[in-house]
């Protein structure tokens, strides 16, 4: 065959030289053209088994569009390769003819690039036509799956609601009942009452008629009198029963409208309540307080001793105001106006009430001295064991214990007269509803209910025939710092005198809390700031940068307990650590310590491993939130940077835990954890400005 027959040949064929095959040409070896020649009928026999290949898995799946697609492209290779199967066979018989002609190495070359091209491109069709039915098979799963899903959850979602609604019917018809019920038993207690009461006026009735007859009965009386006289009696006894029906009528009336009222007053009394618990109301506060005689609710010193008077029966009320307000002499000359008896009573009245006010004083001036002793408590501890040893003699009962509240477990606690330490629960007993409703309590006729549980090796509960259970409050009133427990009177019940003396004590211990908690603290914020100084004068004597890093690292475990610390000096744009003695370079690019460096800000990342700056060489690998600051000296240039992994609290915390409240400002540090390291940093960056290393 000539070459323009080849020439015209090749121009038959349709342009199967893709992007490719065009990118895959080379120029063969003149010693490997006849290997090449050879192996063709090898390559067509692989391209061949590829195509039966596809072919089954086609005819496996759907005929879809895209298979179809594939179909033709496979028909269209194989009549290309047939073709090519031709040339190749034409030109290897006419090879030594056609040796002559210059371009037989570029056909050849030409014809082994498109065969390479058209078996690649197949087998990239077959793998993409069998990913794409996979794929389809699994989205096809994931969909159903999801669809069964939400089936089953808005199956359950409407069985819950019919439930919860057949419920909710239940409540309000249980609820109509309990209505009902209470409303038929009122009335019955209603009716039952008033049969009571006719029934005594009945009797009275029948005692009156009794005592007429036997009068009768006893004297000569005419009959026609008494007849006449019956007849004037059951008149007027009709009478009477109507004005009585009347009276009780309006009795009853009255007693509605004292019901409502009644309701009105518990409503109102309730909002009293809450208000004064939550203090938001200062104006009722007032008035409450106002009320001398509820001392425990109002839970404050009173402005006088009027509550000696309010409690007194009304006759000796009225006595004791005549006193104060007649004086004694104008008093005197109208108990001489009395009788006898009556001036003995009233005598005696007063005598009583002297003994009894010479009592009050005494009592109060002890608790004064006391008073003046427990100030001169230098710590808790003993604080609570003079309170448990010496309040007894003045509230004149068997105990008095004052409980303190620790904050890391939420148990009280308190000491023996042998000073060891004892614990309780907070939650449980009726020091538990102290803490609840932030009311004292005053509570008599031996309680079923035990006033606290100790606990030792299990729970103990305390019981006792009276009690007196007074808050500590510590701040503002708005926390109960602790308990005082005082149990089993001399008397049934504590009188309004030693509710008063509690009120005194409670709130004077209170402030004696105050004081010896803010001196502990005061002490150990300066042991703390002692420590810092410390630490930042033995990094300012450091000699050179291996040293200075290393008394960096300890200074951060020292202070705010942290183990984990990297520390970089920034030179010419370059991080340089010192670790295990080693000096190490790194970029400005790596980690968020370079970027923090580059940025002069301050970073805090809660997950640093999920942060795109992340880089395991620079940056700590933890869980914990992490702290990066550069250090800028006064130019406002970077010479270091710090990294450290954030605690939950600082060692100082810790330490102070176990004085105060943790939900209040006062306790624990009053800057968060990150300004107290941010003030640090900037301490320490002018400690290594004065440092010529």
């Amino acid at each position: 065959m000539k070459h323009s027959q080849l020439v015209h040949l090749l121009s038959k064929q349709p342009q199967s030289i893709d992007y490719l095959g065009a990118t895959q040409m080379s120029t063969p070896r003149a010693n490997q053209q006849s290997q090449q020649t050879l192996t063709l009928p090898h390559k067509q026999t692989i391209l061949s088994t590829a195509f039966g290949k596809e072919q089954r898995l086609l005819t496996e799946g759907n005929e879809d569009l895209d298979i179809q697609k594939i179909k033709d492209l496979q028909n269209r290779l194989i009549s290309r390769c047939t073709t090519l199967e031709f040339l190749i066979q034409v030109i290897t018989t006419q090879k030594n003819q056609l040796n002559s002609l210059p371009t037989i190495q570029k056909i050849e070359q030409l014809l082994l690039s498109i065969v390479n091209t058209i078996q690649n491109a197949t087998k990239n069709e077959i793998q993409i036509g069998f990913l794409n039915r996979e794929q389809k098979k699994t989205s096809s799963i994931l969909f159903y799956s999801f669809l069964v899903f939400n089936k089953q959850k808005f199956r359950k979602e409407a069985e819950l609601f019919d439930r919860n609604k057949s419920l909710q019917q239940e409540v309000e018809i249980n609820s109509g009942r309990n209505n009902k019920l209470i409303e038929d038993n009122f009335k019955l207690q209603k009716q039952l009452k008033q049969e009571k009461n006719l029934n005594e006026i009945n009797v009275k009735k029948i005692n009156a008629l009794e005592k007429r007859i036997e009068f009768i009965v006893s004297n000569d009386i005419n009959i026609f009198e008494m007849r006449s006289n019956i007849t004037i009696l059951m008149k007027e006894n009709e009478q009477l029963k109507r004005d009585l029906e009347r009276k009780n009528q309006e009795v009853e009336r009255i007693q509605g409208k004292l019901n409502q009222y009644q309701l009105v007053v518990s409503r109102l009394q309730k909002t009293i309540d809450n208000l004064r618990k939550k203090n938001e109301d200062d104006e009722v506060r007032g008035l409450i307080k106002k009320d001398d005689i509820e001392l425990l609710m109002n839970f404050k010193i009173p402005q006088n001793l009027d509550f000696r008077i309010v409690c007194q029966k009304l006759d000796h009320q009225n006595l004791l105001n005549d006193l104060c307000e007649k004086g004694v002499v104008n008093t005197l000359q109208q108990i001489s106006q009395q009788s006898q008896e009556v001036q003995k009573q009233q005598i005696s009245y007063y005598c009583n009430q002297l003994l009894s006010y010479k009592d009050f004083s005494e009592r109060l001036n002890q608790l004064l001295l006391l008073m003046e002793e427990f100030s001169n408590c230098q710590t808790i501890e003993d604080l609570i064991f003079n309170v448990n040893r010496q309040l007894p003699q003045i509230f004149k009962c068997e105990t008095a214990k004052l409980w303190l509240l620790d904050t890391k477990n939420g148990l009280l606690y308190s000491y023996l007269e042998t000073r060891q330490q004892i614990k309780a629960l907070q939650d449980k007993g009726m020091v538990a509803d102290t803490f609840k409703l932030y009311q004292a309590q005053n509570i008599g006729q031996k309680p079923k209910k035990a006033i606290i549980y100790r606990i030792n090796e299990s729970e103990q509960p305390e019981f006792g025939k009276s009690a007196l259970i007074l808050p500590i409050f510590c701040i503002g009133q708005n926390v109960i710092r602790g308990s005082l427990i005082i149990l089993n009177s001399e008397q049934e019940q504590f009188s309004f005198d030693e509710e008063y003396f509690g009120i005194i004590i409670s709130s004077f211990l209170g402030n004696i809390l105050q004081r010896l908690v803010d001196k502990e603290s005061w002490l150990i914020a300066q042991k703390y700031r002692s420590l810092m100084n410390h630490q930042l004068t033995d990094i300012l004597r450091s000699q050179n940068k291996q040293t200075a890093t290393e008394r960096i690292k300890l200074s951060f475990k020292r202070i705010f307990g942290f183990q984990m610390i990297r520390f970089y000096f920034v030179e010419n744009e370059q991080l340089l650590s010192y670790e295990n003695q080693k000096e190490q370079q790194f970029s400005l690019d790596y980690g968020l310590a370079g970027m923090a460096a580059r940025n002069k800000q301050r970073y805090i990342v809660n997950d640093i491993k999920r942060s795109v700056n992340f880089n395991p060489k620079v940056d700590l690998t933890t869980i914990l939130p992490i702290f990066v600051q550069p250090l800028l000296n006064k130019e406002d240039v970077v010479i270091g940077v710090v990294e450290t992994c954030l605690k939950n609290k600082l060692s100082i915390d810790i330490e102070r835990e176990h004085l105060l409240q943790v939900s209040e400002n006062l306790f624990g540090i009053e800057e968060p954890l990150t300004s107290q390291l941010q003030s640090y940093v900037e301490l320490l960056a002018g400690t290594l400005s004065n440092i010529k290393f």
